[in-house]
């Protein structure tokens, strides 16, 4: 459309004065139509932004007190279909660490989320669903929630979603799912945050991007604390492998609590 208006105004086109004009509306109903300003809603309302973002670390702080389980949270595509081979296998480890007494916590939106929230219900362990209120493809009215909360910020929305996780499980997924993962990994690699596990759920769909880290980042000494920084991960296939690496962490961690406590 660009290309075609800019013709009717080097003389190169036969197009009649009528004709162009109608060209010109058009591109500038297009223009006006592409929302140029929405990051300046948030900086030039800086009183709201910060009373939204206070208020739903707050709720998001509270809801999360109010689970006395230990906590896993599930990430993954929003596109996967039910009965898919991913859908069957977070419904099934869901299931079984619900029944191992462990909350289910997802995006509460549809497929993976919606897997892992599904388990947890047939386990009857606390199902907490963190929605994402300006993602609408990725709303659900189910009723496979005994927790849930809406966020417009989805910043807080990942910062609730993983600060009281004993585990973080990623299936495949797109920019969404990336964006989460290493938001994580990053956060755990400076300390800022308690490493815990990060599990990568399918060998094969992960193995390209854990190449490239240790081809790229890794060769060249861009990851702060070399190696280390990809024993961050953990590439499984097997639901059995998951729960060894989430009871072994668990152990571990009731081993160090034990060790503080003798010594004071």
């Amino acid at each position: 459309m660009q290309a075609e208006f800019r013709e009717t105004w080097d003389g190169t086109t036969s197009k009649s004065p009528q004709e162009c004009s109608e060209i010109k509306k058009e591109i500038v109903k297009k223009i006006t139509m592409v929302p140029f300003h929405k990051n300046k809603e948030y900086y030039a309302k800086t009183d709201w932004t910060v009373k939204r973002a206070r208020q739903e670390i707050n709720q998001g702080l509270t809801l999360l007190n109010q689970i006395k389980l230990p906590i896993i949270s599930f990430f993954g595509s929003h596109i996967v279909k039910h009965g898919s081979e991913y859908y069957k296998h977070a419904k099934k480890l869901a299931g079984i660490l619900g029944k191992k007494k462990y909350a289910i916590l997802s995006g509460g939106g549809p497929g993976i989320m919606h897997a892992a929230n599904t388990g947890a219900t047939a386990a009857k362990t606390p199902s907490l669903g963190l929605k994402a209120r300006l993602l609408t493809k990725e709303r659900i009215t189910d009723p496979i929630f005994t927790h849930e909360m809406n966020f417009h910020f989805l910043f807080v929305r990942r910062f609730i979603m993983s600060i009281k996780s004993e585990a973080l499980i990623f299936y495949p997924g797109g920019y969404g799912t990336l964006n989460e993962l290493f938001e994580y990994l990053a956060l755990m690699q400076t300390s800022i945050v308690d490493t815990v596990p990060i599990i990568c759920i399918n060998k094969q769909y992960w193995s390209g991007l854990f190449d490239w880290l240790k081809n790229n980042p890794l060769r060249k000494e861009f990851l702060i604390n070399n190696r280390k920084d990809l024993k961050l991960l953990y590439f499984v296939d097997d639901v059995e492998e998951v729960l060894k690496i989430i009871e072994n962490k668990r152990i571990n961690k009731k081993v160090i609590k034990e060790k503080k406590s003798y010594k004071k």
